[in-house]
């Protein structure tokens, strides 16, 4: 059985270094992204369309374990037309109950096709508290 080995303490040197180096919080560690793959590199693995089909097609009907020219074939094929999409099963489940807000939505949809149809202009009532100054 492998020995453990013991941690050693870290100088103040090398936390200070960490600090600087570490990533800060929400930073990505590579805001560019994956580099793109060349267009000439992408067509020149698409003229090897045919030729992986071909091994592919002759693999099917003469293999003999030739694993290695398979997965060969079928990287060309992924790096010249991208890889097979896959499906996803997703099964979303929300806590939150809607439907007082749906219900608040529905009252101001119907409201607002009363108000359409009768072409009156909707009135807020209010309630005068001062009497404001006459400045004539």
């Amino acid at each position: 059985m492998a020995e453990k080995k013991e941690k050693k303490p870290r100088t103040p040197a090398q936390i200070e270094a960490q600090k600087r180096n570490s990533f800060k919080k929400g930073q990505s560690g590579n805001p560019a992204g994956r580099t793109p793959v060349h267009p000439d590199v992408k067509e020149a693995f698409k003229a090897l369309t045919f030729t992986a089909r071909d091994t592919l097609f002759d693999v099917m009907v003469n293999g003999k374990n030739d694993a290695s020219r398979v997965a060969a074939a079928v990287a060309a094929l992924n790096r010249g037309w991208g890889a097979p999409t896959q499906a996803v099963e997703v099964d979303v489940t929300h806590k939150q109950d809607w439907s007082a807000l749906l219900n608040a939505l529905d009252a101001h949809t119907a409201a607002k096709t009363l108000v359409g149809i009768a072409e009156v202009p909707l009135v807020i009532e209010a309630e005068l508290l001062e009497k404001p100054d006459d400045p004539n």
